[in-house]
């Protein structure tokens, strides 16, 4: 009787283990554990179908793969009318009025930047630090 209770223990502990070394391994592989206490910064990259300038921009995002070195997103504006108001929004935090608003314009959190040679200069910067 005691032999079967010790086998089911250590049996118990052995999966118990197990099982708890599989969770720590997906945490890892699932980024849990990177950065937990670093707030990654987000950029959000504001433009319109056909205009030039932005395609500059999204060009070099593109060729310069900016999106796998830092947290950019990318918001048409011409074309969905809840980006057009958001853009807006951020434009009036920067006291740009709203008949100077316009594209590419790029807003990293605190500051807007407009046109396509100031936001691809400053996205430069940005993935040249990573």
């Amino acid at each position: 009787m005691k032999k079967r209770v010790l086998i089911s223990t250590i049996l118990f502990l052995v999966l118990s283990l197990f099982s708890i070394l599989v969770l720590i391994k997906n945490k890892r592989e699932s980024g849990v554990f990177k950065n937990q206490n670093l707030p990654q910064e987000q950029f959000i990259f504001y433009y319109g179908v056909g205009c030039p300038h932005c395609k500059a921009v999204e060009d070099f995002i593109k060729e310069n793969r900016v999106k796998e070195k830092v947290n950019l997103l990318e918001k048409e504006v011409y074309l969905h009318k809840k980006n057009q108001t958001e853009l807006i929004e951020k434009a009036k935090s920067c006291n740009i009025p709203e008949n100077a608003i316009g594209v590419p314009f790029l807003w990293d959190g605190k500051n807007c930047l407009i046109g396509d040679t100031e936001i691809i200069n400053f996205l430069k910067g940005k993935i040249d630090q990573k």
